[in-house]
């Protein structure tokens, strides 16, 4: 009887000893992980204010590949929401809500899921280094214990679960990124617009990266398509426009397309002039002047801006509609080089 009522005062004095211990432990816990990438700012921030490309960065899908996440609110900023559905007991259900955002500096999302504590919450932080070339994310994980003193123990476990997934977030979030194009878009304007189909006389052609031979392979498939519009009375009916086939190391393989009246003649099968109708859908679009020299630069602006938007698109293929475009909105046929106007496009498949 001696042994049990000393069994039973042993097993109060741990309880008493834990219940101390529990509660000298912090009612709030606070983990970080850091990271440094080469991309812009602004393509990291636009990635994580949002949750379009969120599955494709997200730590979640490593643990379940059959994850199931639903976007809800808001695209991006405060309000927007992603909820996840996992048969997995290491993910579960949860979900992560923005609750406010800097611009270019600090994204801070809600999380519930069933990690122990209250207020959960992600804090992700950018920062440019020293040296200017890179970003520095700084992801912290907070969360508050209250009285639950279950929960100020969990929080000796900080560096297993929370801090894994915060790793392997970063992980993840820089390999995207590392597919996105190095070009800062920050002060481009770009829209998503909807483009109405047009009927168009076509030319396929190619020539030399110069700015003199692309000027000049143009002007002649102009002169074809300006033939055949004489020819058969039509009239043009909008600017020229220029689609991209292959911007290869040498050699730049393009479209050329002159919007017409009507399409609805018979040419030669012979005749390098085509009819057809021009891309109709939503497109991604800036409106540019300068030199026809930075189009490129222009396309890989809304290609980045299309990657770390969610935006799919393809423009890998001749006959793909994902193919960037523009046209020559120049008004003035004198004006300068490197004063030339253009509408850039390209075109996408929104969720």
């Amino acid at each position: 009887m001696i042994r049990l009522l000393e069994f039973f005062v042993a097993i109060v004095i741990v309880f008493i000893l834990a219940v101390l211990f529990g509660v000298a432990l912090p009612n709030h816990g606070h983990i970080e992980r850091t990271l440094e990438i080469s991309n812009p700012a602004r393509q990291v921030y636009d990635s994580i204010d949002g949750f379009s490309t969120y599955p494709n960065w997200s730590a979640l899908s490593s643990y379940d590949a059959a994850v199931k996440f639903t976007p809800s609110g808001p695209v991006s900023g405060k309000g927007a929401k992603v909820d996840w559905a996992s048969t997995s007991p290491q993910i579960g259900n949860g979900s992560l809500t923005i609750d406010s955002d800097q611009q270019d500096t600090q994204v801070k999302m809600l999380l519930e899921n069933d990690w122990k504590g209250l207020n959960k919450a992600y804090t992700i932080d950018l920062a440019p280094t020293q040296n200017g070339k890179t970003v520095k994310i700084t992801w912290a994980y907070d969360v508050d214990y209250g009285w639950d003193l279950l929960a100020r123990y969990s929080g000796l476990y900080l560096e297993g679960d929370p801090a894994a997934q915060i790793q392997l977030n970063l992980g993840k979030l820089s390999n995207t990124l590392a597919t996105v194009p190095l070009v800062d878009y920050k002060d481009t304007v770009i829209e998503i617009v909807d483009v109405v189909a047009k009927p168009v006389l076509m030319v396929s052609t190619s020539a030399k990266r110069s700015l003199d031979e692309v000027a000049d392979a143009t002007d002649k498939a102009t002169g074809l398509i300006n033939d055949v519009i004489k020819k058969n009375k039509l009239a043009a009916n909008g600017p020229r426009t220029t689609v991209t086939t292959n911007w290869g190391d040498d050699t730049y393989s393009f479209d050329v397309l002159v919007p017409v009246d009507r399409n609805d003649i018979n040419l030669p099968e012979e005749n390098p002039v085509k009819v057809a109708n021009s891309f109709a859908g939503k497109a991604l679009k800036n409106t540019f002047t300068g030199s026809p020299a930075q189009l490129p630069l222009v396309r890989l602006m809304l290609k980045a801006y299309a990657l770390t938007h969610g935006y799919k698109f393809d423009d890998t293929t001749e006959t793909g509609t994902g193919r960037f475009f523009d046209e020559l909105t120049t008004s003035d046929p004198a004006a300068a080089d490197d004063q030339q106007s253009f509408n850039v496009y390209l075109p996408i498949q929104t969720q």
